[in-house]
């Protein structure tokens, strides 16, 4: 009896870790996809994105060419993200 008691709650142990590393790998899979970066240029000054500068705004990750560009698109997000493309590849001639 105690054999198949002990048994039982290695097999629940067991099952649980298992259940909880799908969820995890879930979770992990979903944070990557929510965080994919929009553009490929830095909506501040044009130039290449080459840094891992980036900021969310309103579910969309943008991202910057360097902490300066960073500093000015949280201040004023809107008025950088009017200088790209729709598919966030071009940089539209605007504001600096």
């Amino acid at each position: 009896m105690k054999k198949i008691l002990l048994f039982l709650f290695l097999f629940v142990v067991s099952a649980s870790f298992t259940l909880d590393a799908g969820v995890q790998d879930k979770k992990e899979k979903q944070e990557k996809k929510e965080n994919k970066i929009f553009n490929t240029v830095c909506p501040v000054s044009g130039e290449e994105i080459e840094g891992d500068y980036t900021s969310t705004y309103k579910g969309v990750t943008y991202a910057v060419c360097c902490k300066r560009c960073l500093k000015k698109f949280e201040k004023e997000p809107e008025k950088y993200i009017k200088n790209l493309s729709e598919d966030g590849k071009q940089f539209k001639k605007g504001d600096k």
